[in-house]
């Protein structure tokens, strides 16, 4: 086979799709990843090809709020989806027609976020299979409004665009855990798949240096989320409090420097870690509700505090491991610090969600291998011809 990948320009949406595509290299076939330029070397370094397409995260934002200048002061809840139908996929599409016509794919793989692949594969008369990102899939009515919004780009190359569970295309990979689901999804063609993390399986020795318990927090890699100040500062101040070392990301140098500064000998602040070496250390991890972050917290057993900074997805992970059990959510703007450290302080004591995060654990472990995907994808193609 030859697969083509299409994948946003950002980590968190290129991430989820690494693991199947390693399978298919090493399974002998032939893969590309098209995404945007300064993402690349991150898919090289899996030994996966790489071409440019699409924008690059912080120049589509900067497009969108000097598209809809209300975007600058609007929760990104209100327009991050249309920025991804009405901007990222006409610019995926220019850039993945002459791709397709020299590379000559078979099938299509796009992350769910990325909606210019499904219809660069319609106009070429290819199939095109959705890789989730690892939160719950959104509602059917969600992919209504989707549809809505991507339809003027099919219009325009003649065709006329898919909605509801069709947007999905042939079949769906879903690395989201199934408990995670209060029903599951009614898809036919959805298939579970276990999330991949880099460094997965790995033993390190992980020292605590003041044999304290150990906390992680981040807020993923994407500019909009990955540097919230304020909220940072206050969940360090609360572990600390709560006698906690913090090991904490942050996106900018500037960020780290005063990170550090709240407790040099207990605060270790940087700009990337190796997550999931880190989190065989640690007793609990406080993040946005990114589905790459939970999901390494899970598959290590820990329990989450969730603050979701506006994303649906984010919101539909937080519910979703508030609901079952494994964690607990926050929304800032609803809350003071003292609350912050009050839903800590149960958390942090709760054997509860210690149990229900174990079995979480063992049930991801337990999820059908990446390489599971390869035959979903020659189904898919078998299907279409």
């Amino acid at each position: 086979m030859r697969v083509l990948f299409t994948a946003h320009g950002a980590y968190g949406h290129v991430q989820p799709l690494i693991g199947v595509a390693r399978a298919l290299v090493s399974d002998g076939h032939d893969v590309l990843f098209a995404t945007a330029a300064d993402v690349g070397p991150l898919v090289a370094s899996h030994g996966i090809d790489a071409v440019a397409a699409g924008m690059a995260d912080e120049e589509l934002v900067a497009a969108a709020r000097r598209t809809w200048p209300e975007a600058r002061s609007s929760p990104p809840a209100t327009w991050t989806v249309r920025m991804f139908c009405e901007i990222a996929a006409p610019a995926v599409v220019q850039d993945l027609a002459p791709v397709i016509r020299r590379w000559r794919p078979d099938v299509i793989v796009r992350e769910e976020g990325e909606h210019g692949g499904p219809l660069a594969a319609a106009v070429a008369g290819l199939p095109w299979v959705t890789h989730g990102w690892g939160s719950p899939l959104p509602a059917p009515e969600s992919l209504v409004e989707t549809g809505k919004l991507v339809a003027p780009a099919w219009a325009r190359a003649g065709l006329r665009a898919p909605d509801g569970p069709a947007i999905y295309g042939a079949a769906v990979l879903d690395p989201c855990p199934p408990s995670l689901y209060a029903v599951q999804p009614p898809l036919q063609h959805r298939h579970v798949v276990r999330s991949w993390t880099p460094g997965a399986g790995m033993v390190v020795s992980q020292q605590r240096p003041h044999g304290r318990r150990l906390a992680y927090v981040g807020f993923g890699t994407v500019p909009l989320f990955r540097n919230p100040t304020e909220v940072l500062y206050v969940v360090v101040n609360s572990l600390l409090a709560l006698d906690f070392d913090v090991t904490v990301t942050a996106g900018s140098d500037e960020v780290v420097n005063q990170l550090r500064a709240i407790d040099g000998n207990r605060v270790r602040a940087e700009r990337w870690v190796d997550l999931p070496s880190l989190l065989q250390a640690c007793d609990l991890v406080v993040c946005h509700g990114g589905a790459g972050t939970v999901l390494a917290a899970l598959s290590a057993g820990l329990p989450v505090l969730l603050l979701p900074r506006g994303a649906p997805s984010q919101l539909r992970m937080s519910m979703a491991c508030e609901a079952r059990g494994v964690g607990r959510t926050v929304i800032w703007n609803r809350t003071s610090p003292a609350q912050l450290g009050d839903v800590l302080a149960e958390l942090t004591s709760s054997s509860h969600a210690r149990a229900a995060a174990a079995a979480l654990a063992s049930e991801v472990a337990g999820m059908p291998d990446p390489s599971t995907g390869i035959a979903v994808l020659r189904g898919a193609i078998a299907k279409w011809r």
